[in-house]
């Protein structure tokens, strides 16, 4: 009986020994998945979520590897360029740009092409790279100045001048004017960089500020004029026109009605938008006076089907629709005529135009 009772036990010893095993088993799993709860799904081979989650959160520097910050733009100074200065737009919605001399170390600003809305925006059409670069007008006024981005086939600071502007679906440069660039705190890193690079002295800078006190500031996309020679965009199917004339130390908004006769019902029907420039009238009814009148330079997009006597002919001067179905006339301004504001020949800025030719001829210029 003694000698069986050894045997008896040998199955209760052997249940232990498989409980303690399995215990241990168990305590060292859990110490490799870090003391999370034990699950076939935590020891297969495939990652869980909440693993994807802790190496990308603990592992920056894999995520990283192979990444080089771009460096920050150090000049928009044309002739300071540096091959880290190039950037590549192309397809871009936006592109985040640091700049050497900003205000805040953190801050960043952001190049877009063309907003449509508050929550849509035009990509940067292929081949978008090159400098950005500020544009000062040759003899223009100071006030003129824009920030552009010039379109280059290489990084090299050498093929700037072989370059193009990059251009808005109008047709015209992509510009950014020097009041949006002081006035708008969104591009107040631009701004610091102009001041930096010697474009804007504290003396523009004060002019900039008084203007803004008094002065209705214009968009990125807004027409700024410094010279009859200037070719703007406009849409023909709009009832109204509004650009602004700048001076040596003044900023002028103008209202026109150049496509269609005033309370004759809409506007014309035909829809596409083109490129034009002022000029003084050489026709013999304004002999002896300062008249302007608008001339097409280039057609954009699809005109419609529109056939009307007044629709917009390249090489043409514009002429007013009018919806009544009556003739349509010669849009002209009378440089010298000082009309009631909004009146229905003249222009809501008196001085605006009389400073546009002086701007363009100087005071010897009475009449073409």
């Amino acid at each position: 009986m003694a000698a069986c009772f050894p045997n008896a036990l040998r199955p209760a010893n052997h249940l232990k020994y498989l409980m303690l095993k399995c215990m241990r088993t168990r305590l060292g799993q859990r110490l490799v998945t870090g003391l999370r709860r034990y699950s076939h799904a935590s020891a297969s081979s495939s990652p869980t979520n909440d693993e994807k989650s802790e190496t990308r959160a603990t592992e920056p520097s894999q995520r990283k590897e192979g990444y080089t910050k771009r460096p920050p733009v150090s000049t928009l100074d044309q002739r300071k360029l540096s091959p880290t200065d190039w950037l590549d737009l192309s397809g871009r919605m936006q592109l985040s740009i640091s700049f050497r001399n900003k205000l805040d170390r953190d801050s960043e600003w952001r190049a877009y092409y063309r907003r449509l809305t508050a929550n849509r925006r035009l990509p940067f059409p292929p081949h978008s790279s090159g400098f950005l670069y500020y544009h000062q007008p040759p003899g223009a006024p100071l006030l003129a100045g824009e920030l552009r981005f010039r379109l280059t086939s290489n990084h090299l600071p050498e093929s700037f001048n072989q370059g193009e502007d990059c251009l808005t679906p109008e047709g015209d440069a992509w510009k950014i004017p020097l009041f949006v660039l002081h006035h708008t705190p969104f591009h107040r890193d631009v701004y610091q960089q102009l001041r930096v690079d010697g474009f804007v002295s504290d003396a523009l800078d004060s002019q900039l500020k008084s203007i803004a006190q008094t002065s209705v500031c214009p968009r990125s996309t807004s027409v700024i004029l410094h010279s009859l020679h200037q070719v703007f965009p406009v849409d023909f199917s709009a009832t109204t026109f509004r650009f602004f004339v700048v001076g040596n130390s003044t900023l002028q908004n103008v209202f026109i009605f150049p496509f269609h006769l005033r309370g004759q019902g809409r506007a014309s029907s035909y829809t596409s938008k083109g490129l034009v420039r002022f000029e003084l009238s050489t026709l013999p009814e304004h002999a002896g006076t300062r008249t302007v009148v608008m001339r097409v330079v280039k057609l954009v997009g699809d005109p419609g089907p529109y056939m009307g006597e007044d629709r917009p002919q390249e090489g043409a001067l514009v002429l007013r629709h009018h919806p009544a179905g009556g003739k349509p006339k010669l849009f002209s301004l009378n440089v010298d005529r000082n009309t009631p504001v909004y009146g229905s020949k003249g222009f809501s800025h008196p001085d605006a135009l009389p400073l546009l030719v002086a701007n363009t001829f100087g005071n010897k210029q009475s009449c073409p």
